[in-house]
C-alpha cells in the first residue's frame, strides 16, 4: 500500500530542514547491469496465476522462484471498490491485476514486440478518477525503441488503455535512464518520477507527472529539493524498485 501521505512532497518542501549538498557529491552511484536471469515471457497459466485463487504475495514469490527479474509491484485502494494490485517484472509483455488480494486479470501491454525492461508501476488517484502507470524501456536502450509510459483508467473492474507517451527527448536530457521509481499517490498534485542515468548517477531533476487535456505532462522539479522527502532520500541513497 502507498505509505506517502497525500502531496507529501508539497508540505516536505517548505519545512524547515537543514540544507542537503549537491545530489551528486553525496549520494552513490547505483550501477545497473543487465538482468538476463529468466527471459521468457510465459502466460499468466503457466505463471501459476489463477484468476480469484492466486494471492498477490504468492504470485510475486512466483515470479522470482521462476527467475524473473526486475519484480514491481503495487497495490492501491480506489475510492469504490477493495484493494486493487498490479504486479511485472522484466521480459514479461504483461501486468498482472489483482482485485482483493487475489489474481484477476493480465493486461497485455502494447509494445509492439518490444520485451519489456526496467520498468516501473504506479496506481494513483486522479480527482475521483483512479490511473495505473506503466513505465518500461528496451533492455538494450536501443535508438528505435523509446522508452515509453503508459497509462490506463481504472474502470470499476479493470484497466483501460489511455495514453502512450514517448519518454525519450527527457530521457536524453538527462544521458540515460536506470532504476526509475514512481512516488506519491494523487497525479492532480503529481507523482514523481526519479531515476539514474545510464552508469547509475543520480538524475539532478525529477519529475512531476500529472494528467492535463487527456494526455500526460511532466514539470521538472530539482532532485536535490524533492529530496528533502524522506522517500526520495530512501532511493538517492541506494534504495530502488528492484
Amino acid at each position: 500500500m502507498h505509505a506517502a501521505p497525500i502531496a507529501w512532497w508539497r508540505v516536505a518542501l517548505f519545512a524547515h530542514a537543514l540544507a542537503l549538498p549537491a545530489c551528486g557529491s553525496v549520494v552513490p552511484v547505483v550501477s545497473e547491469p543487465l538482468r538476463v536471469g529468466n527471459v521468457a515471457d510465459p502466460a499468466p497459466e503457466a505463471l501459476g496465476l489463477r484468476a480469484g485463487v492466486t494471492g498477490f504475495d504468492e504470485a510475486r514469490e512466483g515470479l522470482s522462484a521462476r527467475g524473473l527479474t526486475g519484480v514491481v509491484q503495487d497495490e492501491f485502494a480506489p475510492g469504490s471498490g477493495g484493494l486493487v494490485g498490479v504486479l511485472a517484472a522484466d521480459y514479461q509483455s504483461r501486468v498482472h491485476v489483482f482485485r482483493g488480494g487475489r489474481y484477476d486479470r493480465s493486461i497485455v501491454l502494447p509494445t509492439g514486440g518490444l520485451p519489456p525492461y526496467g520498468m516501473a508501476l504506479r496506481i494513483a488517484r486522479d480527482g475521483p478518477a483512479t490511473r495505473l502507470l506503466v513505465l518500461y524501456r528496451d533492455p538494450l536502450d536501443r535508438a528505435a525503441f523509446r522508452p515509453t509510459l503508459l497509462s490506463f483508467d481504472w474502470r470499476g473492474d479493470h484497466f483501460e488503455m489511455a495514453t502512450r507517451t514517448s519518454l525519450e527527448g527527457l530521457v536524453a536530457r538527462q544521458a540515460g535512464m536506470t532504476h526509475p521509481m514512481l512516488l506519491g499517490d494523487d497525479l492532480t498534485d503529481g507523482v514523481l518520477l526519479v531515476a539514474r542515468d545510464a552508469g547509475g548517477t543520480l538524475w539532478d531533476t525529477s519529475y512531476f507527472v500529472r494528467v492535463a487535456g487527456g494526455q500526460l505532462v511532466f514539470e521538472a522539479q530539482p532532485t536535490r529539493d524533492a529530496m528533502r522527502c524522506s522517500c526520495v532520500q530512501r532511493y538517492a541513497f541506494g534504495s530502488t524498485s528492484h
